[in-house]
């Protein structure tokens, strides 16, 4: 993949680092600013009129000589060993730098940054599509948000300056952290203790029985997994995370959708795919049971998408354990679609069916009935 890559807070240590330039060039104690928790990415309103002349100042002195985190060297190198391209993307410019371009590379050949590419660019959503670029690291929100609305995944690297602000993507601390983020992002799913820790966000915005449904799914989805000899924690993950779409206040049709769409900000291919395949056992909207609580334009997109995707074993899986499921264990599958049916007023025979012959075809992967496999001997 193309990894675009911030530098101030993300590669280095530069809020504190910084912190004694802004406090002399503006006038106050270090400890003031170390109290407000203020240096050079968020200076306060009336200091910003003269931010430029601060810059101008410091910035082409100061930066060479800015220190690194103590993981980044390790992280680059990494990421470069998996395969991945390296492209610095920093918000420089010529009207804060001399010469932006040769103080950014005297600044990462001091920190020994071995990179493909640098970009000085204050609109980094832009370079990004211009490079190609998969995945954005930054800790400024602002330009993780402006990379995510074009379709690129962002991961948020922890700093003084944004800890106290609410993101969607997945924090890191640390290089080690970003890297197993990367990861996930790369294979299209995460790994179990992300995917239950975003199950327990959602939770907390919209608490249910959906939630335990979920859990049971992935208990399902894992033990049938793993005698039909496929990944049985990539079928953990996307049982967990199925539902997750419930997050946004959502019942039917809508929490289809929205999962998709919440996934594919984060990255999580695999996991998107499932949010929209598991309620659709034929591939028809036509035959979905519930309402149609989105508007008419996102719906033409569901069809369409589901036009588009050719269903794998995993698919098939999360919709039998998705009938399997229930919020206080596993459920026989013809009761559920019973209640399904009387709750509803209808269940098409279409989709009955489908669930019956899912059941069968597992069993005959597995050589075994369904429901010894989940069983909780």
């Amino acid at each position: 993949m193309n990894i675009g890559i911030d530098i101030d807070d993300t590669l280095t240590n530069s809020f504190d680092y910084f912190m004694p330039y802004v406090a002399e060039y503006f006038g106050v104690s270090i400890n003031e600013l170390k109290e407000k928790k203020i240096s050079y990415g968020n200076l306060p309103e009336e200091w910003k009129k003269d931010e430029v002349g601060f810059c101008q100042t410091y910035y082409d002195q100061i930066v060479p000589m800015t220190p690194f985190k103590k993981d980044a060297v390790w992280g680059i190198e990494k990421l470069r060993e998996l395969g991945h391209k390296i492209i610095i993307i920093t918000a420089r410019s010529y009207e804060l730098y001399t010469d932006p371009y040769q103080t950014t590379k005297q600044e990462l050949m001091n920190g020994q940054i071995v990179y493909d590419q640098l970009i000085c660019t204050m609109n980094k959503a832009q370079a990004c599509i211009q490079e190609n670029i998969s995945v954005l690291i930054d800790d400024h929100i602002g330009n993780c948000l402006a990379a995510n609305q074009q379709g690129i995944a962002a991961i948020v690297f922890n700093s003084a300056a944004n800890l106290n602000e609410q993101v969607e993507w997945n924090r890191v601390s640390n290089w080690h952290e970003a890297i197993m983020e990367i990861e996930n992002i790369e294979r299209g799913y995460p790994d179990c203790h992300t995917a239950e820790e975003l199950l327990l966000e959602a939770e907390k915005i919209n608490p249910g029985a959906w939630g335990n449904h979920c859990r049971v799914a992935a208990q399902c989805a894992k033990k049938i997994a793993k005698v039909c000899a496929m990944d049985d924690e990539k079928a953990y993950v996307l049982g967990i995370l199925h539902d997750i779409g419930r997050k946004f206040l959502v019942r039917d049709l809508g929490h289809v959708y929205y999962g998709y769409q919440y996934m594919q900000r984060l990255g999580y291919h695999q996991v998107a795919r499932v949010c929209l395949t598991h309620s659709f056992l034929n591939q028809d909207l036509d035959l979905y049971i519930g309402k149609l609580d989105i508007p008419y334009p996102e719906v033409e997109e569901v069809k369409t998408l589901l036009q588009h995707i050719i269903y794998d074993d995993y698919d098939r899986l999360i919709q039998l354990c998705d009938a399997l499921a229930g919020s206080e264990g596993v459920i026989d599958i013809e009761e559920r679609m019973a209640d399904v049916k009387q709750r509803y007023g209808n269940y098409p025979q279409a989709q009955w069916d489908k669930n019956i012959e899912l059941k069968s075809y597992f069993e005959t992967k597995a050589r075994q009935n369904i429901y010894d496999i989940v069983s909780d001997k």
